[in-house]
């Protein structure tokens, strides 16, 4: 075989497949009601078991100090300082006009930042302008809510201090959402702290004693055994529905304006309905975005839909 010919055999084998991989995915997306990337990270998750948990139950590994990722980069300048010794991470607003967002990670308390968390705040920094606050809070298994939430409480009275409470927006993910929340109403109740301009709570897990089994089948990253296990170490020595811990069981009266973001394919959707739903008889002014067949944090995920929340959520933090 001449070499024209060999190339023209392999250009048209590539056509083909480009071709098989453009209907496959078009027939995923038709079929599955997904996205092909969103089916892909989907699948490609870790489910944790309870072999797993009882392997990491004893991790005592300092996890007070981390960096940002190579191949993440902001376009302003990251700052680090720390308050009693809590690592945190400040990306300055554009200017005096922009929001300040408090985000609070997830991780099931305790697991560190990922690459999604931080590609996600460089993301916002960029095209909002608004400023990044990301606290690296004290994680299990050397502490629990106890050690974590006072320096939260600490974090935000400075933050209070150096800008207006009309400026700053909580915001945060899984774990880090149900801290959010929990941190909300705890300034609720603190006369000498103004409450946020708005919460964005992304799948927040609201009830560490929760998660709707009947959605286990079809969330292949949660596991809720496992999840009421490290809940309840989270929590300690109090009770695991303190809502300190689990915000779905505290009071919502007076909360700021919120945007709650879930899948239906994920174990928390249930409490997080239930949330919204709590939210909505106390007079919040709330918004449940639900997208179907998506699962746990998808947000963050490197998908369309992931990339349609992320801008959502950037017309949020630049319009309420």
């Amino acid at each position: 075989m001449n070499t024209k010919k060999l190339l023209r055999k392999l250009l048209l084998t590539f056509i083909l497949l480009v071709a098989f991989i453009i209907v496959a995915g078009l027939g995923i997306w038709l079929i599955d009601g997904r996205s092909p990337q969103a089916f892909v990270v989907a699948h490609l998750f870790h489910q944790s078991t309870m072999e797993d948990y009882e392997k990491g139950k004893g991790d005592m590994t300092d996890k007070s100090t981390v960096a940002i990722p190579e191949g993440v980069e902001f376009t302003r300048e990251v700052k680090q300082f720390r308050i009693g010794g809590m690592q945190v991470f400040e990306v300055a607003a554009e200017d005096s006009s922009k929001p300040i967002v408090l985000y609070i990670h997830g991780g099931a308390y305790y697991l560190n930042f990922s690459s999604r968390h931080w590609k996600a705040m460089a993301g916002w920094a960029e095209t909002t302008g608004c400023g990044i606050v990301a606290p690296n809070y004290p994680l299990l298994y050397r502490y629990t809510v106890k050690d974590a939430f006072p320096l939260m409480l600490q974090l935000y009275r400075q933050l209070q201090e150096r800008y207006s409470a009309k400026r700053i927006i909580v915001m945060g993910d899984s774990a880090g959402g149900g801290f959010s929340l929990a941190l909300a109403q705890e300034l609720q109740k603190t006369d000498s702290m103004d409450l946020p301009s708005r919460l964005v709570l992304i799948s927040p897990w609201v009830d560490v004693t929760g998660g709707d089994d009947a959605l286990q089948e079809y969330d292949t990253f949660l596991n809720n055994e496992v999840l009421r296990h490290v809940g309840a170490n989270w929590a300690g020595d109090i009770d695991a529905r303190d809502p300190i811990v689990s915000p779905l069981y505290g009071d919502m009266q007076g909360l700021p304006p919120t945007d709650l973001f879930t899948g239906t394919w994920e174990v928390f959707y249930t409490d997080i309905v239930k949330t919204c739903e709590k939210m909505k008889s106390a007079g919040v002014d709330v918004r449940l975005h639900v997208k179907e067949k998506m699962g746990h944090v998808y947000p963050l995920w490197p998908c369309p839909e992931g990339k349609e929340a992320r801008k959502e959520i950037a017309n949020i933090i630049n319009n309420g």
